[in-house]
This record gives structure tokens, sequence and C-alpha cells, in this order.
């Protein structure tokens, strides 16, 4: 199994110090067939590209681009299981406020540039 430690403070739509509370943690990456890290679009945790700015600025045409980005991607169950251990109240608020991606098969994606492959881990 690879790992990767999780060094700096990710970004994205949650409180940076929910993000923050992520460095440390070092979370299994998942396994799929793509080669780690790779190029990914991802959504927010929250949701905002669905939100009522984003659905207005789709009516009138204006296109709601996502970025691609290049990151690792992991299980969202095994992430929160090292965040529960790590940090627990970051885990409580992912629990109360992403409850729709505590969910088997749900990934997430953390930016390459917030992380670092732990050597040693299985091929």
């Amino acid at each position: 199994m690879k790992l990767v430690q999780i060094v700096a403070i990710p970004p994205g739509e949650a409180p940076e110090k929910v993000r923050a509370a992520w460095i440390g943690a070092t979370i299994p990456l998942a396994d799929i067939e793509a080669p780690q890290p790779g190029l990914w679009s991802s959504r927010g945790v929250l949701g905002k590209e669905l939100g009522f700015l984003a659905q207005l600025k789709r009516l009138v045409g204006i296109p709601v681009i996502e970025q691609p980005s290049v990151g690792y991607v992991v299980e969202v169950l095994a992430a929160m299981e090292v965040l529960k251990s790590h940090a627990p109240a970051a885990a409580t608020w992912w629990e109360q406020h992403t409850p729709h991606l505590i969910k088997p098969g749900k990934k997430f994606l953390f930016d390459a540039s917030c992380c670092k492959e732990v050597p040693g881990g299985a091929p």
C-alpha cells in the first residue's frame, strides 16, 4: 500500500483550521488504475459550484470551469479514519458538514504541492 503524508495546508472550501488539521496525517492512496499523483478535475467539498451563483452564471451563459490539478487520490473513509485519530475535532467538522462524502467509494483529492510520498509504501 502506498502512502502520502500531508505536509502543508491543502486548498479547498473547508475552513482553514479544518484543512490545516490534515498536516502530519499519513493516508493510504486509493487503489486506482491511474498513476499517482495524476491530473484530475475535482469539485469542492461544500458544493459551491452547485450553488445559486454558479447556477445564475450558467443561466446567463457564463461558463463555470473546473480547473484541473495535480494531486493524490485517497478513499474518503480511509482518510477519515486517519483524521479521527490525528485530529478528532476536524473529523467531526467533516462528518457534520459533508455527510454526502462520508460514504464508500467517495474520494478526496489532495493537491500534490501539499503532499509527500512516504518511503517504504508497497509498490
